[in-house]
């Protein structure tokens, strides 16, 4: 796999990073967990306004806070892809009635294959799939 590096971050809401991948792509990364496990980033658990004055690191290989604090880019590009498969799987699963991977995949305009990459986690969830899982959403609350 290629190494990923960031052209943007911003803080969004709670813990979340929203990172844009020099791809192009944008992915919402919840560093809630990660901030939790070291003391280091203590600062930042604590103070959201410390969160948000994330920055690109360096070449983009990290998203930066200080010299002690940042996370790197191969960090929040697995998060990403854990959240992603995690958020996908658990929209699909909370249908009524349940769908199949299939269905869901012709649902939102996704081929079967590539559904079944997004929650395994293994590519990226792209943002418009997201979109349409929401669309789908507010249109049933809306019916």
């Amino acid at each position: 796999m290629e190494a990923q590096s960031i052209k943007a971050v911003r803080a969004g809401r709670g813990r979340t990073l929203v990172v844009t991948w020099k791809n192009g792509s944008e992915s919402p990364v919840d560093v809630s967990e990660h901030l939790g496990r070291f003391e280091v980033f203590r600062p930042l658990r604590d103070d959201p306004d410390a969160f948000r004055v994330v920055e690109v690191g360096e070449w983009g290989w990290n998203a930066h806070w200080s010299d002690d604090m940042e996370i790197s880019a191969d960090t929040l590009w697995r998060l990403a892809l854990e959240q992603g498969a995690a958020w996908l799987l658990s929209w699909r699963k909370s249908r009524v009635p349940k769908l199949s991977q299939a269905e869901a995949a012709a649902m939102l305009g996704v081929s079967p294959r590539m559904w079944r990459y997004y929650e395994a986690g293994t590519h990226l969830l792209p943002k418009t799939v997201r979109l349409a899982a929401l669309g789908v959403d507010h249109e049933a609350e809306a019916a």
